[in-house]
């Protein structure tokens, strides 16, 4: 894949969020737009529990690691850009509505609801900008068929998130120059954060970027829930809810899924039989040269669940007592990894190792 295909797919990653959009014009009935409200706050509250726990994930990560023995002052950089980016996400957008749209003093209420979409399409698109950095990463790693996966993956996502930014709008004043407006909004950070995440990878750029758009979901489900209720119908706004919400869930599922297996078809330079007891791997300490795709074949011969994670990679695996899995890493970048098993007590009682990835 070459570097225009790439940005030809993370914009059609990106511009799926369209699809979403006509549901602004065909919403007629008070019951359809109170169920789209709610559909739409649905899919945000899981995007906002995913991007929160993805973040305090980081800042975890990092505080282990330092508390294992490194002097980086990573931990506290992590939980100044967690605090930082959650209020700036979420504090701004109130500022930007107080100061600049006028919001806070607009009693027409078809206004508001054009203000408060465009709300919406800020924070989608501060969220998309954290998945172009996703799909540029891969890119930059050389893991071209999960960066095609996560292209998938996200546009599936996004015609789901254009459903949000349609919801709030009033049909009869909405035209279609105002939704191409938050359509861009809302899609276009894909294609920036591909092209920065191509240019090189920084964590605590991503960190930034995914607390930024946790701040401002956060505010936009406020906004939305409050307009649901405004809006009466509270039955269809509950069933809503749950709709969105497993619609969000299932698109992330299959993503998930989807880049497991696309990257276990991939042909291995290593493989690594791994078994698992209590309370460590055997063997735990792995080495294999920058560019190789790595896999690993972990049985656990114990009596009790073993996790076999790389936190710095992403990358990990639950292993009930008898079963085998298969992880494979496209592409080993160099650099240190640890191995750990991350449930309670494990890793203390000896279940860590590493993947030295020489150059």
């Amino acid at each position: 894949m070459d570097y225009s295909s790439l940005l030809l797919l993370s914009a059609i990653a990106g511009f799926t969020i369209f699809l979403g959009l006509p549901a602004a014009v065909i919403a007629t009935r008070p019951a359809t737009r109170a169920l789209m409200t709610a559909l739409s706050a649905g899919v945000l509250i899981f995007l906002l529990i995913e991007i929160t726990y993805k973040c305090l994930e980081m800042v975890e990560e990092s505080a282990k690691s330092a508390l294992s023995g490194s002097t980086s002052a990573t931990p506290v950089l992590f939980g100044t850009l967690l605090i930082g980016g959650l209020s700036v996400g979420l504090l701004g957008l109130t500022f930007f509505e107080e100061h600049f749209m006028g919001m806070a003093k607009e009693s027409d209420p078809a206004t508001r609801s054009k203000r408060v979409s465009l709300m919406i399409a800020t924070g989608i698109g501060l969220h998309n900008f954290g998945e172009g950095l996703a799909i540029g990463q891969e890119y930059a790693n050389g893991a071209l068929s999960l960066a095609y996966l996560l292209v998938a993956g996200f546009a599936l996502h996004n015609a789901t998130e254009g459903f949000g930014i349609a919801a709030p709008l009033r049909t009869e004043k909405v035209d279609w120059k105002f939704l191409g407006l938050a359509g861009f909004i809302g899609g276009g950070p894909t294609i920036i954060g591909t092209l920065v995440g191509s240019a090189y990878t920084l964590p605590a750029m991503e960190l930034l970027a995914l607390s930024l758009a946790a701040g401002s979901i956060l505010y936009v489900v406020g906004e939305l829930l409050h307009i649901g209720k405004m809006q009466g119908q509270h039955r269809t706004a509950m069933v809503g809810l749950l709709i969105g919400f497993f619609a969000a869930f299932g698109s992330e599922m299959v993503i998930e899924i989807g880049t497991a297996i696309s990257a276990n078809r991939l042909a291995p330079t290593e493989t690594f039989k791994v078994e698992v007891t209590e309370y460590h791997f055997s063997p735990a300490d792995f080495m294999v040269k920058a560019g190789d795709t790595v896999r690993f074949d972990i049985h656990n011969i114990g009596k009790e669940t073993h996790e076999f994670e790389f936190p710095e990679l992403g990358l990990e695996s639950v292993i009930p007592p008898g079963d085998t899995i298969t992880l494979t890493i496209p592409k080993a970048k160099a650099g240190h990894y640890k191995l750990i098993c991350d449930l309670p007590g494990h890793a203390s009682k000896g279940m860590t190792g590493e993947l030295l990835v020489r150059e």
